[in-house]
């Protein structure tokens, strides 16, 4: 997800921050942040951050705009709930393009591919699960946390997908041979390695994933 302003009209762009803004105004407010008044949960998601800005690093590409890389989207989200995550995520995004790895330009668009979309659709799966599922511990694991992260690479993945073709930057034909295959393929590394670390959260750090409620998923029946 490293869209480039060159590949977007003007007019998307102006759209584009407009939306951003729009989504940014509810992370500003005081009970999103209260979270982070425990001082060992704030430099939790300081580091949390920072690793995930590194992952960001080990990208691929073919054509400009058609970059792929791990997001860690549902990982921030059962960490430290959906505003949270999506606050570090614009964080990371504002990093990866000061770093040189995104145009500034087209900042909103990628934080809305990477941050926005992948954390809500991982979050409103985690509900169904909630709501439809039984509560055991395995069923947080595979479905909030394996089948959440592939869902949520490949609603970012599909939704960038199709601002290219909407765009006209790329032909629909060409995406769907020489980018969605890859791209998509990448959503299995994303929920292995965010089953794997959630799996090893709740084993030895349960208090690390403010999502997981230990009365649902622990408390003897």
């Amino acid at each position: 997800m490293n869209l480039t302003a060159g590949l977007l009209p003007a007019q998307w762009l102006a759209a584009l921050w407009a939306l951003w803004l729009l989504t940014l105004l509810p992370l500003l407010v005081r009970s999103t942040w209260r979270p982070l008044r425990d001082p060992s949960r704030l430099n939790l998601w300081c580091a949390a951050i920072a690793i995930v800005f590194t992952l960001w690093t080990i990208r691929s590409g073919i054509k400009p705009g058609l970059g792929i890389h791990l997001l860690g989207a549902t990982v921030l989200m059962l960490m430290f709930g959906p505003r949270l995550a999506q606050l570090a995520l614009y964080v990371v995004t504002a990093a990866a393009a000061f770093a040189g790895m995104g145009d500034a330009t087209a900042y909103p668009a990628n934080a809305l591919l990477a941050g926005a979309i992948p954390v809500w659709v991982s979050y409103l799966l985690l509900r169904a699960v909630e709501r439809w599922l039984p509560s055991q511990l395995f069923v947080f694991i595979f479905a909030g946390g394996f089948f959440a992260g592939a869902l949520a690479m490949v609603a970012s993945v599909v939704t960038a997908a199709g601002l290219h073709a909407l765009a006209g930057s790329y032909a629909s034909a060409y995406l769907a041979e020489y980018y969605l295959p890859y791209a998509l393929l990448l959503a299995w590394g994303e929920a292995f390695l965010t089953g794997m670390f959630i799996a090893l959260m709740v084993a030895y750090y349960p208090q690390w994933v403010l999502m997981f409620d230990d009365r649902r998923y622990l408390a003897r029946r």
